[in-house]
């Protein structure tokens, strides 16, 4: 497989179609269409609406509108600028405004202004300025030592990116006085300075390769499986007792922190990292042998183990999985948000939502040291063996089966609404068609005991319950 960019003759491509190894043109290849990943430059080419497109014209389209795009960023979670024309807009103030180019969930660079200027332009203009800029006022800072500020926009550009549907744009992101960031633009269609235009085609040029190395391999992905879910110990009065106080940090059960708005990190969550495995059944036993570790640790019997997505408010838990043996994929993620993230809000406690979408957001990742990649988007589904079987047995089927999963219900503005509210009736719709795409698959039968009881509490929408202890179930001692 090769990746092909389809453009339309735009202006100001020639400088980055003479950069490009990777196969380009006005018109698509003889080929047929499965044996390339399109990646679409501008709006004025078809659209059949395929999943593995990247940069899908409707995508684009809905970008390159100032208030629908702002509504989308927001429902993300992402602070975007004043309305333009407001006083507010008028009076804005930035102490540092980054350029971030971004090409399929990677930042190229990171340009830099210090600030004290007022901001004029709107949602969906950052482009034409980080092409004029980026040669200008601005100052490359590049990736190997950022900055704390810098980083931070990395981050929220990449984040937005994805937020909007697309995979590669321009992003400026400015910081108020307050120290908060803030998505002054976005540009889908990026007007391209020479540096802009040799970033983008190193970009492409390298998911082109790599798209030829997963081709010469060929054969079925076995994908490894790790997790660390966290959980919380709590009083009988509902008060929550720092996990730091029985255990370390490191280790296979440990203590993870939160930061507190002074930046101040604290440790009160338990997390379990159970050995990786590539088979669903023994990636249970080790998680089970860690929570017998932690039962050991833990001196106070007395104290409640609770999972979910916020048991206590103030305190939200996440059940983070980790991928290894494929690739992170821009159609990957977007399978594991459709498939995994969105049905499992079925079953979410009426809490559950509240940690959204400062945390559970969708299209949340990681990337590990050690290759492969964390996904962050799902709440402690620890709450039950049943549960926990049937979300890793999910994400298992979906990461080694994603180029066949093509429907996309989170395109649809309303969906990634329901989503964030947890209106259960209106995803449960989706449900059927999604799993029915899963019963296909070579690999459903052998997973398939994990995953019907799963469907089963999905459809009936049955809740778990965040202020239960989840020990009885597990047989946990004293529960044993």
């Amino acid at each position: 497989m090769r990746a092909f960019l389809l453009h339309s003759g735009e202006p100001g491509l020639d400088a980055l179609l003479a950069g490009l190894t990777a196969p380009h043109g006005a018109k698509l290849p003889q080929s047929r269409q499965e044996e390339v990943r399109l990646i679409h430059w501008g709006a004025y080419h078809p659209d059949k609406g395929e999943p593995a497109v990247l940069q899908p014209v409707k995508s684009i389209l809905a970008a390159l509108q100032p208030h629908r795009s702002a509504e989308l960023l927001r429902l993300h979670g992402l602070e975007t600028g004043a309305e333009e024309g407001s006083d507010a807009a008028k009076t804005e103030r930035w102490s540092h405004e980054y350029i971030v180019p971004v090409f399929h969930l990677q930042a190229l660079t990171v340009l830099h202004r210090s600030g004290g200027g007022v901001f004029y332009g709107k949602l969906g203009t950052a482009g034409k300025r980080a092409g004029e800029s980026a040669g200008g006022d601005f100052n490359e800072v590049g990736l190997e030592q950022p900055g704390y500020y810098a980083s931070r926009a990395m981050r929220i550009a990449v984040r937005s990116i994805y937020a909007l549907g697309l995979d590669y744009g321009v992003v400026r992101v400015g910081v108020k006085a307050d120290a908060s960031l803030v998505v002054q633009g976005v540009e889908p269609i990026p007007v391209l300075s020479p540096r802009l235009a040799e970033l983008f085609a190193q970009a492409i040029n390298r998911f082109d390769q790599r798209l030829a190395k997963e081709s010469e391999r060929g054969g079925v992905r076995e994908v490894m499986l790790g997790a660390d879910p966290e959980f919380l110990l709590v009083t009988d009065r509902g008060k929550v007792r720092f996990a730091s106080q029985f255990v370390g940090k490191e280790g296979p059960f440990g203590c993870d922190a939160i930061v507190l708005p002074s930046r101040r990190k604290v440790f009160p969550l338990a997390e379990l990292r159970p050995a990786p495995s590539t088979d669903v059944r023994k990636l249970i036993v080790h998680l089970h042998r860690t929570m017998q570790l932690a039962a050991k640790r833990i001196t106070d019997t007395e104290l409640a183990w609770v999972a979910g997505g916020m048991p206590v408010r103030g305190f939200p838990l996440g059940g983070h999985i980790h991928f290894s043996g494929v690739e992170l994929d821009a159609q990957l993620l977007r399978v594991l948000d459709n498939y995994v993230a969105l049905p499992l809000t079925l079953l979410e406690d009426a809490t559950t939502a509240a940690r959204k979408p400062q945390y559970g957001f969708l299209g949340d990742f990681r990337r590990q040291r050690h290759g492969g990649f964390e996904y962050r988007v799902l709440p402690s589904w620890m709450v039950s063996p049943s549960v926990a079987k049937g979300v890793l047995a999910l994400a298992k089927l979906a990461a080694e089966n994603y180029p066949l999963l093509n429907r996309r219900p989170l395109a649809d503005y309303e969906i990634v609404k329901a989503y964030y509210r947890s209106d259960k009736p209106h995803i449960r719709s989706f449900v059927p068609s999604l799993w029915h795409d899963l019963e296909k698959l070579s690999g459903y039968a052998a997973l398939e005991p994990y995953l019907l009881p799963l469907r089963r509490m999905m459809l009936q929408m049955r809740s778990w319950n965040e202020k239960e202890d989840i020990r009885p179930k597990w047989k946990i001692a004293p529960f044993v």
